[in-house]
């Protein structure tokens, strides 16, 4: 696939209506028959309200990217320091129609030069056990050591594989 020009920036308090957008729009194609509907909505409404999204923005050991194409955010990251040699990739997500495009791998590549400069040994993932395509975007850049486990969110259990990965090495763009 072809490579889709984008900025990748630190998220800004402005952009969190946007980020809640790209979350909303692309959770109910990344998680259909995953997640049940009413569940995603739940989730949604709770991990992407406003007064989440400023608290995870503004949180120590929190780096938030957006994915900026003509003035619109069409993905965002977020990572959190997890120790002094580990962090955790907490939410990734592009749009829809913008996948496959490589802003993903942008977004990841902009954490990981931050976290080389900083030392940090490794990072992880979390992801939805039959979220194939999140798995194999995962597997792709470099992930591996899979480790299953569940999450128990607002009453529902969610069936996880764990990933991880080596940060002294940070992938480069052609």
């Amino acid at each position: 696939m072809g490579h889709e020009r984008a900025v990748i920036r630190r998220a800004k308090m402005t952009d969190l209506s946007k980020v809640e957008s790209v979350a909303r729009a692309t959770w109910c194609v990344a998680y259909a028959g995953i997640i049940p509907d009413e569940v995603q909505r739940r989730l949604l409404d709770s991990w992407y309200s406003p007064e989440t999204l400023s608290r995870a923005l503004e949180a120590w050991g929190s780096s938030f990217f957006v994915a900026e194409s003509s003035s619109d955010v069409i993905g965002f990251a977020q990572f959190v320091r997890r120790s002094a040699e580990s962090v955790e990739l907490t939410r990734i997500y592009v749009l829809p129609d913008r996948q496959r495009s490589g802003i993903g791998m942008l977004l990841l590549d902009a954490g990981l030069t931050e976290f080389a400069r900083e030392g940090l040994k490794h990072l992880t993932v979390q992801v939805e056990r039959e979220n194939r395509n999140g798995r194999r975007f995962f597997e792709r850049a470099g992930f591996a050591e899979p480790r299953e486990l569940t999450h128990e969110v607002q009453g529902y259990v969610l069936p996880l594989v764990e990933y991880r990965r080596p940060i002294q090495t940070v992938r480069t763009r052609p």
